[in-house]
């Protein structure tokens, strides 16, 4: 039997994709920001362990909040989490996979202008979809694959356009030094 559909309004649907936009966005200029200042740098781990930390009390709280009582909430705990440690090191590993990911993104910020990060980081979309066809033979409708070509061509536009655009700069400031330079090397001689 089918669980019931539930209704989400148009609205409350624009406000989440909305939040989590901006969030996205803020996390990327400021992490870019606190990355790049002159000020003593942070540790990247650090900052990926306090996350962690951070949703693992959340993720509690919410929990609590859901099982409304002391007596379920260790019940639940101790059903899920010490009662299967086979599903517990199968949930580790894509957890591991993900703290070197973040780990990497502190990396890449550091090295990348935010714009072209952001852009670039999108490329787990295609990889996800191409491990989803691969290894777990599920199939992409033909919409699917179209979004998925078309992120990858957005990906690649945006990685072109500022390599020719910093070509263009460097032409222009080796066409204004040239003359300097000949100018120089002729008063020396």
């Amino acid at each position: 039997m089918a669980a019931p559909r539930e209704n989400v309004s148009l609205l409350f649907k624009l406000y989440c994709l909305t939040v989590m936009t901006l969030v996205a966005a803020a996390y990327t200029i400021a992490l870019r920001y606190t990355r790049t200042s002159d000020k003593e740098l942070y540790f990247s781990t650090t900052a990926v362990c306090i996350t962690e930390v951070i949703k693992l009390l959340l993720s509690v709280g919410i929990l609590a909040k859901e099982t409304a009582s002391l007596g379920r909430f260790k019940a639940s705990l101790i059903e899920n989490v010490l009662g299967s440690p086979k599903e517990l090191m199968k949930l580790s590993v894509p957890s591991l996979v993900y703290a070197v990911q973040n780990n990497m993104a502190f990396l890449a910020l550091s090295n990348l202008d935010a714009a072209v990060y952001q852009v670039t980081y999108q490329l787990k979309i295609p990889c996800t979809a191409l491990c989803t066809v691969l290894m777990l033979n599920r199939t992409l409708s033909k919409l699917q694959w179209i979004s998925v070509f078309m992120l990858c061509g957005g990906v690649i536009l945006v990685q072109w356009k500022p390599a020719q655009a910093t070509k263009v700069v460097f032409l222009r400031v080796l066409e204004a030094s040239t003359p300097l330079l000949w100018s120089s090397t002729q008063t020396t001689s």
